[in-house]
């Protein structure tokens, strides 16, 4: 499962936990679960994005979600692309 997610948010780059859970029909609990493990492996790094943010919204990838409400951002760490290219 967790390799699966991490393929997801690499093939899809923009996600959310529901579009992940539907794919692989599984609970929204166990894909935040599996989220939270990929960070603790360090195969992704996580960000906020909102209120604060200091990017512009005109060039902002998020601007259609964001509203400057907090986002959270997942990019694929140099370590989970080397575990993905490797399958």
């Amino acid at each position: 499962m967790l390799k699966d997610i991490l393929m997801i948010i690499e093939r899809d780059r923009k996600i959310s936990r529901s579009h992940i859970s539907r794919e692989l029909n599984i609970e929204d609990t166990l894909v935040d679960d599996g989220i939270s493990q990929l960070i603790r492996m360090g195969f992704i790094l996580e960000e906020e994005a909102g209120a604060d943010c200091v990017v512009a919204c005109s060039n902002c990838p998020f601007i259609k979600s964001c509203q400057k409400e907090i986002v959270k951002i997942f990019q694929i760490s140099q370590k989970g692309k080397d575990y993905l290219a490797q399958r």
